[in-house]
Parts: structure tokens; sequence; C-alpha cells
């Protein structure tokens, strides 16, 4: 146990002492935690990676025995610090086989580790696919469900909703099983439970036949966008999958969209896979140019609008009406190159709010006055004076009342998007060019949470933002409720409870748990924020403590 040997000797006691079941426990001290972009650190007292559902068992009875919370992880993609501890962090990319296949249902089954990118690895092989998916690969599945993880099609909602059950390990060291029809109050609050209700371990989903996309991206002035948006949304239901990349400085919009092709259509040669042409700066070129006049920006803010114009014109074309296209496998058609080290801040309203969330979005960053064209009264009240921010902003869509109800006991208490129709996400990304933060952030999230309120938004659980406890309790209303009941019944001592649940989610008047870890400090570490918690003393652990 030389990995635990700087312990503390009562803690490394009962570690040793439990080795006598013959379950390993894969733990190692002095690790690094750091989110993907690099925003915050931890460093916690131990790094688990279970490779076993007993071992994963073990880990949270010995976090018991030994007063630690425990904090699972995978990607950290999160730009937050929800994952950040100075406890035990659980990682679960050992814990990753695919169990079971179904071809003739769909219904596959996995350990909840595995990234998305093995997933589909996994699922290619037997001609099947996930219904939808993000823009990003690197997450764990159990990352996507407990953070509520969307793509950009109206045809489904959290990409969840395809999770017909899960198991999930308790407070207590049990391994229970939820579905909408077994534990469904329990597999509500774990299909979006921030990490505090357990740790899922294992999950079955309705895969659906493997298919491509063909897609094609399109460059125009913002307004042509805006016009088919206003036309009873025709914007986004021309296709199988829409997104748009707004250019708020040169009022400009990249439309991608995708259809539907199917395996047979591949077969019979009706349609090929073909990737993009690729240009000179489509490579490091571009990536390091644009790195560069962003690291640039920050000492001369007012180029920003320049640097707009240029990057995306060497990207998408100068001129309006430059179009691309390709078709490709459905999982390398959606997902993206997230660049740098970002912040990132990402609201859910309501899709017909959306024309009326850029154009006062637009006004307000370009300083309209009244008579310009494209002035409205954007009501936002902060100064945009000096304030220049990154392109572009992401807007994609989702609908989770397809497939998802509370009448149908599968739609996650906490799931952010709109309840009666279909939902906007709007995505704000500020870059840090070599991990340095850029000028104008706060300003710039001030403005955009304030429009989103008047909207009636809700951000996503996964990313940054400024919300009160008090806010989010309104808006959840009794959903929240329930999820705090259901959070209570199956984790009463707070064993998966953090910082950050306390000043998001948890009722502000209830007591300090007796496993809950504290935020103790906080400081500037190199390029970004390291916190450190609190963790309990052990001496009288087996006194008051069973396994």
């Amino acid at each position: 146990m030389a990995a635990v040997a700087s312990l503390d000797p009562h803690i490394r006691g009962i570690i040793d002492d439990a080795a006598a079941d013959g379950i390993p426990f894969r733990a190692k001290s002095a690790h690094f935690h750091t989110t993907w972009a690099r925003t915050f650190s931890s460093l916690p007292e131990l790094f688990i990676q279970p490779q076993s559902q007993q071992e994963v068992e073990k880990a949270v009875k010995l976090a018991r025995r030994c007063r630690r919370r425990i904090t699972t992880v995978g990607h950290a993609h999160s730009p937050s610090d929800l994952t950040c501890t100075s406890n035990w962090l659980v990682n679960l990319d050992g814990f990753k086989k695919v169990l079971s296949v179904d071809k003739e249902t769909g219904l596959v089954v996995m350990q909840a580790g595995i990234r998305l990118w093995q997933l589909t690895e996994e699922l290619n092989k037997h001609g099947l696919s996930f219904p939808v998916l993000g823009s990003v690969n690197e997450q764990s599945i159990a990352g996507v469900i407990s953070t509520g993880t969307r793509g950009s099609t109206l045809k489904y909602g959290l990409l969840s909703e395809a999770i017909s059950s899960l198991k999930i390990v308790l407070a207590n060291g049990e391994t229970v099983s939820c579905s909408p029809d077994e534990n469904p109050d329990l597999f509500r609050g774990a299909t979006l439970s921030l990490g505090a209700l357990g740790i899922i371990t294992e999950v079955s989903f309705r895969a659906v036949p493997a298919f491509s996309l063909h897609w094609q991206q399109t460059i125009q002035a913002d307004y042509k966008m805006l016009d088919a948006w206003k036309q009873d949304n025709k914007l986004w239901t021309q296709s199988d999958f829409v997104r748009v990349w707004w250019l708020p400085y040169t009022r400009r919009a990249v439309v991608w969209k995708a259809d539907i092709v199917t395996k047979e259509d591949l077969e019979s040669g009706k349609e090929k896979n073909r990737d993009p042409p690729v240009g000179y700066y489509d490579g490091a070129l571009g990536y390091h140019i644009y790195h560069n006049l962003l690291y640039l920006s920050r000492y001369i803010p007012r180029i920003l609008p320049w640097v707009e114009w240029f990057v995306f014109g060497m990207q998408y074309g100068f001129n309006d009406g430059y179009t691309s296209s390709a078709v490709q496998p459905m999982d390398k058609a959606l997902w993206m190159n997230c660049l740098y080290s970002q912040f990132v801040n990402e609201w859910a309203i309501p899709l017909h709010r959306g024309p009326e969330a850029l154009m006062r979005l637009g006004s307000w960053l370009n300083k309209l006055k009244p008579g310009d064209p494209d002035y409205v009264d954007h009501g936002i009240p902060f100064s945009a004076e000096g304030l220049y921010v990154h392109s572009p902003v992401e807007v994609r869509v989702c609908d989770a009342t397809v497939h998802t109800s509370a009448e149908q006991r599968n739609r996650p208490f906490l799931d952010s998007t709109v309840k009666d129709g279909p939902t906007l996400n709007l995505n704000a990304t500020m870059y840090r060019p070599y991990d340095l933060d850029p000028p104008g952030l706060k300003r710039w999230m001030q403005g955009f949470e304030w429009l989103m309120r008047d909207l009636g938004g809700k951000p996503h659980w996964a990313k940054n933002f400024n919300v009160k406890n008090e806010e989010f309790a309104e808006w959840y209303g009794d959903d929240m409720v329930q999820w705090r009941r259901v959070r209570d019944e199956v984790d009463p001592d707070g064993l998966f409870v953090g910082p950050w649940h306390r000043q998001f989610v948890l009722d502000p008047k209830s007591a300090p748990l007796k496993f809950e870890e504290f935020e103790k400090t906080r400081h500037d570490a190199g390029r970004g924020v390291t916190v450190y918690g609190t963790r309990l003393e052990i001496e009288d652990a087996d006194a008051d403590v069973k396994a």
C-alpha cells in the first residue's frame, strides 16, 4: 500500500484492514486534479480508480469509515469547480466495458465510466449509434447523465432520454437499480444528479441503427437566419439537426444543418461518406493564429471585431453564401474541436424568445443607437462601453417534451430545458488564451445572464454561472423540492455533498451534514484557481460510523 503511505495513520490502518476481503482498492495520493479547461484545480487526499462493481462499493464503504466525502469525475469537462475536492476523488476510467448488446431491440448495457468516443466505437461494431450527441466526445456516460448534456435537434431533449435504467451505488455502499418503473423518483433524481446522490456504475440505454449525416454549412447575414427563425421556426425544422454560430460584430451567422443518411442509403450507393474539403488554414496554422490573436486581444480588446471578421472569414468564407458540405458518420459530423481553455456560460430559454435574445445582445454589444437599422431596446442595465467579447455565440435547440415528462416518470427533476415546448440553448464562450483570463469577462457574463433571466432562462448545470440558491429554488419549484427529498433519503449524511452543492442546490436552511465538505480557501495557482476543502477528523470514526 505504498501509494497511500503518506496518509494519516488511522486512515491507513482502516484501508490496510480492509485488504483482507481480497477486493482491490486502487488508490494513490499526491494526485493533482484540474478541469479540462484548467480553470479550477484541487488536491484530493486520494485518487481512486475502481475497475469493478465491488471495488466501487468498497470505496464508498471505506469513505464512510474514514469520514471522507466522495466526488466522482470523468474527463472534468465542466469548467466550474463542481469536481474539486480535498477528500476522495473517484474516477471510473477503468470501469468502461460494454456488458451486452441486443441488436434486435437496440438495448445496450455498459459500465458508466466509458467515454463517449469509446462507446461510439463499440456501437459501430454492432451497426448501432446514439440517437443524438453533443459537441464533445471525451465525456463519460455517467458525466453526460449527471450534468444534463444535450445535442441540437428538435427531435430530442437531453442525451439521458435514451437511458432506460441505471445502477447507482448509494452512500451505504449498496447498489440500487432504478428506472421509470422501478424506484422512479430515484431515477428522476439520478438522471441529473450533479454527483450528489451516489456513483452511477451501470447504464442501459436504447441505441438506434447507425446512420450518417449529410450536412452543409452556409455563412450568411444574420437577418436571413433570423427571418427563417421567425417563420414558424423554419430555421430549426428544415433538417434533422441544425445549429448556428452567431457572429455579433460582423452580424453574420454560420448555419449548419444535417439530414439523416441511413445505412441502406450508403449500401445502395445513393449516398457515400465523404469528408469536407480542408484548406491550408484549417489545421495547425489556423489554430495558432487564432490563439495568438486572442492573446493579443487581452491587451488590445478593441481588435476583437476585426479578429471575428478575419478568423471566421478564413474559416467559413468572407462572402455571404459560401457553403461547404460533407457526409459523415453521425458522431464525426457532430463533434467539434473546443480549441482552447475557456469559460462557458450556457442558458436554456424558450425557443420563440431566440430572435429577441440575439437582437438585444447584438444591439448591446455593438452599442447601437436609435436610428440604426439593427437597433432594438436591449434593456440590459450594464454598459458595453469598452467591452469586447469572443465569437461565436453558439445557438442550439432541443425539445425534451417529445420523449420525456413528469407523467412518464422519466424527466429529470433538475432538467433545465423548457417543460412545455422546444428549448433554445445559447452559449457564450470566453477563451483563456494560454490559460489567461480575458478582460471584460465579468461584465459580459453580467449582461448575458441578466438578459437570459429576463427571457425566462435557466443555466446549464455543467457550465460557469452566477446564480443564487434562492433563484434555483424559485425556478425549479417543486422539482427542486423533490430532488432534495430524494437526495436526503439516499445520502442523509452528505457523503457526496460538497461546497458547490451547498452553494447552489441544497436547502440553505438545512444543517451541515456529517460528511459534507466545505470550502476552506481558494487562491490563484499558476493560471487557474486551486480550491481547498475541509477534511474531518477521524479518531472516533469507528464509534459513530458503520460501514
